[in-house]
């Protein structure tokens, strides 16, 4: 294998540039994943409200005054609460679940288009640690 001088004006060696190259292929590919990770990563932020259910179980990954519910296998240590009743067609207002035996809280939504409440209890079920 015969060897390449350097390039004019250049002290670098072949095996320099090289071991340089393979350094910013590294870089672009970690740089690609990282981009990945974020647009594709396990994090789903979408709510799920809407597609509750009686009988399932869900975590609040949203806050106290604006849910975002994640729906999960009621085993799951996350599934913080059980859904009792989901209705499409009530009236939205604080009295919609008074009539739900169990129900510890609501969720609510009007306006966009979906109106529904959603009435749930603590999810008993969950997987103890």
């Amino acid at each position: 294998m015969s060897q390449v001088p350097p390039l004019r004006g250049s002290s670098y060696t072949p095996e320099q540039i090289r071991r340089n190259r393979l350094i910013f292929l590294g870089l672009v590919l970690v740089l690609a994943g990282l981009v990945a990770f974020c647009t594709l990563g396990p994090y789903d932020t979408k709510d799920q409200s809407a597609t509750l259910k009686a009988g399932d179980c869900f975590q609040n990954i949203g806050t106290e005054k604006q849910a975002k519910t994640k729906k999960l296998d009621c085993t799951d240590p996350h599934a913080d609460y059980k859904v009792l009743k989901m209705d499409e067609n009530a009236v939205v207002d604080t009295l919609s679940c008074s009539d739900v035996p169990g129900t510890t809280g609501s969720l609510t939504q009007s306006g966009s288009g979906d109106w529904f409440v959603v009435c749930f209890k603590d999810n008993d079920e969950k997987a103890k640690k």
